[in-house]
C-alpha cells in the first residue's frame, strides 16, 4: 500500500517512507549531477521538482543550503 504524507512547512514529501525533497526546475538545470539521477527518484508536482533524499549527494547538497525553497528541507 502507497502511502504519501505532505509537510507544509518545508514543502517535504515522504512518500513510501522516503523522503522527497523540492526543488525548482530553474536550479536544477544549472547542475549536472542532476541528468544522473535515476528517473524513479524523481516526479513532478504543480511547478516543483522533487528528488529522493537517498539520491542527493554533495554535489547536490551546496544547491539545496543556497535554495531558499529547501531551507529547512534537511533539518
Amino acid at each position: 500500500m502507497n502511502t504519501i504524507k505532505l509537510n507544509k512547512t518545508n514543502q517535504t514529501i515522504k512518500l513510501n517512507n522516503k523522503l522527497y525533497i523540492p526543488f525548482n526546475i530553474n536550479t536544477l538545470q544549472h547542475i549536472k549531477k542532476y541528468n544522473k539521477i535515476n528517473s524513479k527518484y524523481i516526479f513532478k508536482l504543480n511547478s516543483l521538482i522533487y528528488i529522493c533524499s537517498t539520491q542527493i549527494n554533495k554535489n547536490i547538497i551546496d544547491l539545496i543550503n543556497s535554495s531558499k525553497l529547501n531551507k529547512y528541507s534537511l533539518n
